[in-house]
């Protein structure tokens, strides 16, 4: 079966569970990126699973949305919130797009990458732990499809604009996706997720305004930062993930609680 050996890779590629004994971590990301959704699911079964855990021992809200915050970034190994802090350092230089690129390109982290980190997790947590206050019994379901719906709009990003540089580690992951066949088959996982919960009678309403203030944010991230680089990175890719698992996540933590 070629595409659980992808998906393997993929899930190799992407965060830190050990599959070196079923997959060559370091072959070639060729052809994944429609699987990036699917490994987003499984990053937030994850993630509810130790929701679930901390709320059968009762964690306090905040305790627990900083645990999950931080389960967050192990999962991963920091791949994407790494992506965004380069990125933060380049586009806050107000510098020429060449020049913007080269900062993003180093691997020092500067001011702008230290403030734009602490803040994006300081409001995943603060919107976490008001979620988990506000609306318990949707937690679990908002952790399954933020990771997912963030990766789509990656896939969105990879396949649909240009690469912005010559080479990078990300250039493969554009030059080797398929658009739109590969991102109409990324679509599968995080739909699927969202009509189960929708036809199992989960708050339905909340859980489609969420999506859609996902997919929302995450079109307009990739928009933007293709306007503002003429095009994507590996650390764009990176950005538009984290962006698009925090701010709808904000966004809807004020809406539930005005």
């Amino acid at each position: 079966m070629p595409w659980l050996l992808e998906l393997l890779h993929t899930i190799s590629y992407v965060t830190i569970v050990p599959l070196a004994k079923f997959v060559d971590a370091s072959a070639e990301p060729i052809g994944l990126a429609k699987y990036l959704p699917a490994v987003g699911a499984l990053i937030g079964l994850f993630l509810a699973i130790a929701y679930l855990g901390m709320q059968a021992l009762a964690v306090p809200p905040f305790l627990c949305a900083t645990i999950i915050v931080v389960l967050w970034l192990v999962i991963t190994g920091g791949l994407h919130f790494d992506g965004l802090m380069d990125t933060a350092d380049g586009l806050c230089s107000h510098q020429s797009l060449e020049r913007m690129l080269e900062i993003m390109h180093d691997p020092r982290v500067g001011n702008f990458a230290v403030i734009v980190g602490v803040c994006t997790i300081a409001l995943k947590i603060a919107a976490l732990s008001t979620l988990i206050v506000a609306v318990p019994s949707l937690v679990v379901l908002l952790l399954l499809l933020s990771p997912s719906f963030a990766r789509l709009a990656e896939t969105w990003a990879i396949g649909r604009y240009q690469y912005a540089r010559q080479s990078g580690k990300g250039k493969v992951w554009h030059d080797s996706t398929r658009f739109p066949q590969d991102f109409l088959w990324a679509m599968v996982i995080p739909a699927g997720l969202l009509l189960t919960a929708v036809f199992k009678g989960h708050s339905s309403t909340l859980l489609l305004l969420f999506t859609a203030i996902t997919v929302a944010i995450g079109w307009l991230v990739a928009a933007w930062l293709n306007r503002v680089l003429r095009g994507h990175t590996g650390d764009t890719y990176g950005a538009v993930v984290e962006l698009s698992e925090t701010l709808p996540l904000v966004a809807f933590a004020l809406y539930t609680t005005l």
